[in-house]
């Protein structure tokens, strides 16, 4: 069903415009403002109240889905939550911007909406890498928990991602749970991704850069993927066409995507995923 429900998602997706009820986004901010409003998510919360935060909603979809007997129902509900939290309409309509302001020469316009992406001129990462990061976060990472830990998985990665969101616009600094728990939570995902790199970029080049990330427990999941990406698809900024560097790196995330669908196609047909 895992397979099922990922290529039902994957095709909706791209062919099907996301009303907001479909989006991740329309429910995290509701929630986050509602406990936002009771004083509980807060600069400075305890890391017991952001795990329950993350926690609570990701035990209750477990034992709500462990409930239900019918394959098909559950077949439906997998696959409507994976829709709700798989890609982002928003960033990908800002990237389009981003793409049309290049072409017709307005500089000013595609670097107001490269910084709307998220995007820092002082970062060592490329806007390319950056896309690769955003295509990481609300893709292949949700994609791999879902393989995983099924729609539960999902849900906990969104919703830390997001709180993670909030605490930083929140400016609070003085509590990195957020960072800590993300941190754990794409320890496995940023490596298997990485690791897609590598098979469908170039492996020789690439192969030493994952590993030497591999086994260390600090290396921020931001700095190996955008290492490995730059090194599986070697392509230099150019000044004078903005495009080139960062469609490449999106058309290596794309082909990572389609990779993650075969390695789930293969891991379900061989019995190890349901």
């Amino acid at each position: 069903m895992t397979l099922i429900s990922l290529i039902v998602v994957l095709l909706a997706e791209r062919v099907a415009n996301q009303s907001k009820y479909w989006q991740a986004n329309f429910y995290t901010s509701h929630l986050f403002a509602f406990l936002q409003r009771r004083d509980i998510v807060k600069p400075g919360m305890q890391s017991a109240t952001f795990i329950a935060v993350i926690g609570l909603p990701t035990v209750f979809l477990l034992i709500l889905l462990g409930q239900i007997d019918s394959s098909i129902v559950r077949l439906v509900l997998d696959t409507a939550i994976l829709m709700v939290c798989i890609g982002c309409p928003a960033l990908r309509e800002t990237y389009k911007n981003y793409l049309q302001a290049a072409n017709r020469g307005d500089f000013q316009a595609s670097s107001m909406y490269a910084d709307q992406l998220g995007h820092d001129v002082d970062s060592p990462a490329t806007f390319g890498q950056m896309l690769v990061w955003l295509n990481y976060q609300h893709y292949a990472a949700v994609i791999i928990w879902f393989a995983l830990l099924g729609p539960a998985g999902s849900v906990l990665y969104v919703l830390t991602r997001a709180l993670h969101e909030t605490t930083l616009e929140q400016h609070d600094d003085s509590h990195p749970i957020s960072e800590k728990v993300l941190h754990i939570l794409d320890w496995i995902p940023v490596r298997v991704t990485a690791l897609g790199f590598l098979l469908v970029g170039h492996f020789s080049k690439a192969l030493p850069i994952w590993l030497s990330h591999f086994g260390n427990l600090h290396t921020p999941a931001k700095t190996l993927l955008c290492d490995v990406a730059r090194a599986a698809e070697e392509v230099e900024p150019d000044e004078t066409d903005c495009t080139e560097e960062p469609c490449t790196l999106v058309r290596l995330a794309k082909r990572n995507v389609m990779f993650l669908v075969v390695a789930i196609s293969i891991l379900s047909l061989s019995g190890w995923l349901r």
